[in-house]
């Protein structure tokens, strides 16, 4: 409970804080919530490709707001981990 409230907090601060650039994120929460489902899609995709030669790609939280950040790159970068590691 003690938690809640001082997450809860700390967002209300933030918002009185940044009142002005707030409606800007609001306004590109969704686009960046397609690219995450997008990334997500894309390394399902990936993952069984790539699993017909005996690699694994990792899909989690992590690996997904990586791509959908960094798009191509993002994806490159997690292949080579996953193929390094």
């Amino acid at each position: 409970m003690k938690l809640v409230i001082i997450v809860c907090s700390l967002l209300l601060l933030l918002f009185l804080m940044f009142r002005s650039s707030f409606s800007k994120v609001l306004e590109s929460l969704p686009f960046f919530l397609f690219r995450l489902g997008f990334s997500f899609f894309l390394l399902f995709g990936v993952h069984l490709l790539l699993g017909l030669f005996g690699y694994q790609v990792p899909i989690n939280l992590f690996t997904g707001a990586m791509v959908a950040v960094l798009g191509v790159p993002g994806v490159a970068s997690v292949l080579a981990i996953s193929i390094l590691i």
